[in-house]
């Protein structure tokens, strides 16, 4: 009797520890939240910081803006890329995705900006600034609506 007891309880052991370890049911809502509130933070500073080229650009030389668009297509792109290695749970994918690649065409949008301001092609950069309002539009919309979800504080 001792024997059948000691196997129960090595079975109910196992079973406790197997329960415990790899039963995981996705990517913890708590760790996600806190990766994309990190993650907003830094896209609103880059937000912030096409605001100001925007606003200057007319004070800049076409080399300037070049530079200055190249570097925020850059952050653009590591927004984007950053957003793709978050481990969201399942019900958040899909906007993340969107907002990924909102961030994709933004810096498309961006790095255009920057090309054309080398070769002074005005009507060019401002055929793609259009689209860099039209695009920044969807990319606000789906951080708001997730920010929403998430009940994360908004931010400009």
């Amino acid at each position: 009797m001792g024997r059948r007891t000691g196997g129960a309880a090595i079975a109910c052991a196992a079973m406790i520890a197997l329960a415990g370890c790899g039963g995981s049911s996705g990517p913890s809502l708590s760790a996600f939240k806190t990766a994309y509130a990190a993650r907003k933070a830094s896209f609103s500073a880059l937000g912030n910081q096409l605001s100001e080229a925007i606003s200057g650009a007319a004070k800049q030389s076409n080399a300037q803006l070049a530079t200055e668009f190249g570097t925020l297509a850059q952050g653009a792109t590591q927004q984007a890329a950053a957003l793709r290695k978050l481990d969201a749970p399942s019900k958040y994918k899909a906007e993340l995705s969107s907002l990924s690649t909102s961030f994709v065409t933004v810096a498309a949008d961006l790095k255009g900006i920057s090309t054309d301001a080398t070769t002074g092609n005005a009507n060019g950069a401002k055929t793609l600034a259009e689209k860099l309002v039209v695009a920044s539009a969807a990319l606000k919309t789906t951080d708001t609506k997730l920010t929403q979800q998430l009940g994360l504080p908004a931010t400009g």
